[in-house]
């Protein structure tokens, strides 16, 4: 297939003084250009399917943080809080347990003994399940108290 293209002249004078060979330098730069359309392209799809992947890796590590945050609520709940402590995480906005309630049983030493790391990035998350578990257990008991 022929092609036709265009140079400057100042282009065109420079490459005919040299007695350069213009189809074949043409033509390996496309080449070049070709090839790296397709990396770039494979490059795109593939970075398309990280994305994917490590968004589904954030789910799932927000949910883990979810669910241990919950555990913990209830494991406090059944094993640490006394019955004032539990009902005011239970019962308040959630200010009582982000400010570590109480005493020997209170929540900063809880999370201390059952040395709990979790991420700071799902912080919120964790802390609105803790409260969730301390919940369930409460009204699983407040009315036998």
């Amino acid at each position: 297939m022929r092609m036709n293209i265009s140079v400057p002249d100042e282009l065109a004078e420079q490459v005919r003084a040299r007695d350069l060979p213009i189809s074949s330098i043409c033509q390996d730069a496309l080449r070049e250009a070709v090839e790296s359309h397709d990396k770039k392209e494979r490059t795109m799809t593939d970075i398309q399917a990280v994305v994917e992947r490590l968004r589904g890796t954030q789910n799932e590590q927000r949910q883990r943080h979810i669910d241990e945050g919950r555990e913990l609520g209830i494991l406090w709940a059944k094993q640490y809080a006394t019955a004032d402590e539990l009902r005011k995480v239970a019962e308040g906005d959630g200010q009582d347990y982000e400010q570590g309630i109480g005493s020997s049983a209170g929540i900063a030493e809880f999370y201390a003994e059952v040395e709990n790391d979790y991420d700071e990035e799902y912080q919120e998350e964790h802390n609105d399940a803790f409260v969730e578990g301390a919940r369930e257990v409460w009204e699983a008991v407040k009315s036998s108290l």
